[in-house]
């Protein structure tokens, strides 16, 4: 007992009088941290952050509308489904294809203007400028007269879509304690989902003009809800406005007081300290930084260091895999796809199912990421969702005549309604799978793995190239089911969801229940290997240390034992 206890304290180059300092310090911050933290409750601290996390998905279910409403419009508009008698716009297949996918080449646009303003406007104010373009762009929708006013619409709800990326990402990754940011993050997957869902069921039961015309609510809304919620303590801090982040921080901790947040407060300062150092004040260990603020160029330079390319890299990449797992190009299309497979099932109900599979897939993972942890669940859902697709066009190469397309009308489909059930189930697999874990989690990913030095401008530039990707996989399906057949293309998203598979396995690393501060230090580590996958726990470490340490003293003063004689002789 009295080398364990010697040990933990860490002096085995000398005495210390009895104690180690720095664990005195340990154990004397967790103390007051335990005694500030007992001001309120468990629930109170923790409300504030799910009313501001809320207020922030208002953002999200309008942008999960605007992703989904091609898919009710493109069949009406084709003569497919749910056309109103006086609807006088009509789409051919490539005039669908670009209307599908034309707000996904706008999005970077957005993204890559948000990660420039987001820095002088703050994430609040970016979060209400936002909802602008939006409005504007539902009510074209409603009152649409050709199709260049839909392109138009098109165009601005895919800029906004960009534009709220990244003061989403960054908002509710700075606001939240790491025990429940996991959690609060997808919470940003259940609000997405929730919009498609509430599309695809206005579109089943209304026409696509009332849609836009609800759809165009919901900004509004948005708008009102923001104004009270505060803004993040760690751009605040950065801004030099230390008394409105302390005043943030107690509102978002629960109301409380000053003292009641002092120690994470002071934990803040240090951390916005640190991160608003130069590279070269960083390295040589500087107290303070002198050197003027960084400049956009300079920004964009200080991407280019292994720290930022890292993250960068792993959640690219993630996201390239996600949007070839199948669902997104697919998405425009499912009502005709549904019906060129036949299912048992009313096309546009069974589009409805596969919203509400997809909004119950990110309760799931938001129910269930602070216990399995992201990982898992991306290895999972990738898994699945590559199996998915791969039986899906085993089935169709068995039933379908060659060269099988959906954008075809094809007299009768009597060989493939009697065993319909087969590829409805695996489509409600795909959707599923997919919104628990491949399309949520590197969302999650990207509110954490950037230092925060550059994470506004990283986040748009990240969540620019996701849109261009999400553009050409929406806008190369007709091409690609054309040369390949439905089949074929489908094959082709299942084994990239293989190789995927393999990415997440082998260079994901769990960032769950990890602070900010560890996930940086992790990619901040250019020794580390890429396959090196686990993130210390730096604070849980120190707090070990501490318990293990009292726990040693209280046993060697039960048996009369002075630890400071004993560690001394004992050495």
């Amino acid at each position: 007992m009295g080398k364990t206890a010697y040990t933990i304290n860490g002096t085995p180059n000398g005495p210390t009088g009895g104690r180690d300092e720095k664990k005195v310090r340990t154990d004397e911050g967790n103390d007051k941290q335990q005694r500030q933290q007992q001001e309120v409750s468990t629930f109170r601290r923790i409300l504030p952050q799910i009313l501001a996390s809320t207020a922030k998905n208002f953002l999200l279910l309008d942008l999960g509308m605007a992703v989904a409403f091609p898919t009710i419009v493109i069949p009406a508009l084709r003569g497919i489904k749910n056309r109103a008698p006086d609807e006088f716009l009509h789409f051919t297949p490539q005039q669908a294809s670009w209307f599908g996918s034309i707000a996904y080449i706008c999005q970077p646009v957005g993204s890559v203007l948000s990660g420039i303003i987001l820095e002088p406007l703050g994430r609040k104010r970016s979060m209400i400028l936002v909802n602008v373009p939006h409005i504007i762009g539902w009510f074209m929708l409603h009152f649409a007269g050709s199709l260049e006013e839909m392109y138009t619409a098109a165009i601005l709800l895919g800029l906004g879509v960009g534009f709220m990326e990244a003061p989403i990402v960054t908002y509710v990754g700075e606001i939240c304690q790491p025990s429940i940011r996991g959690i609060l993050t997808s919470c940003a997957g259940v609000a997405v989902m929730l919009g498609f869902f509430m599309v695809y069921l206005l579109g089943t039961v209304t026409t696509w003009r009332t849609t836009a015309a609800i759809c165009a609510a919901i900004p509004i809304a948005t708008m009102i809800a923001i104004c009270f919620v505060p803004e993040t303590p760690m751009w605040l801090l950065s801004k030099n406005r230390a008394d409105d982040a302390l005043k943030s921080l107690q509102w978002l901790r629960g109301w409380v007081s000053p003292k009641a947040v002092e120690q994470e407060f002071q934990e803040m300062k240090r951390y916005s300290l640190n991160s608003a150092k130069c590279a070269i004040c960083e390295k040589s260990g500087a107290t303070t930084c002198q050197h003027p603020p960084l400049t956009e160029w300079m920004k964009l330079k200080e991407l280019m260091r292994k720290r930022n390319l890292r993250p960068f890299v792993l959640v690219m990449l993630f996201f390239v895999f996600g949007q070839l797992s199948g669902l997104t190009g697919m998405r425009p299309y499912l009502v005709q796809i549904f019906q060129a497979y036949g299912v048992p099932l009313d096309a546009n109900w069974a589009t409805v199912s596969t919203g509400l599979l997809g909004l119950i897939a990110n309760i799931v993972c938001m129910v269930s990421i602070k216990f399995v942890g992201k990982r898992r669940l991306a290895i999972t859902s990738m898994a699945v969702t590559a199996l998915s697709c791969i039986s899906l066009s085993i089935y169709a190469f068995n039933t379908f005549p060659p060269g099988w397309t959906s954008f075809d009308n094809h007299p009768g489909t009597s060989h493939v309604t009697s065993m319909g059930y087969i590829p409805m189930v695996l489509f409600f697999m795909l959707a599923f799978f997919t919104s628990v874990g491949v399309l949520p989690v590197p969302w999650i990913l990207l509110s954490e793995v950037f230092p925060f030095r550059n994470r506004s401008l990283a986040c748009g530039i990240t969540a620019a190239l996701h849109y261009v990707m999400s553009f050409v996989t929406t806008k190369t399906y007709f091409n690609l089911e054309s040369a390949l057949s439905l089949p074929g293309v489908i094959l082709f998203y299942g084994v990239m969801g293989m190789i995927g598979l393999a990415f997440v396995y082998f260079f994901l690393p769990e960032t769950e229940k990890r602070t900010l501060e560890d996930i940086e230090l992790y990619f901040s580590d250019n020794k580390r290997k890429l396959t090196d996958i686990y993130i210390p726990r730096r604070n849980r470490d120190e707090e070990m240390v501490a318990v293990v340490s009292k726990l040693a003293e209280k046993a060697m003063e039960k048996q009369g034992i002075d630890n400071a004689v004993f560690t001394e002789g004992d050495k």
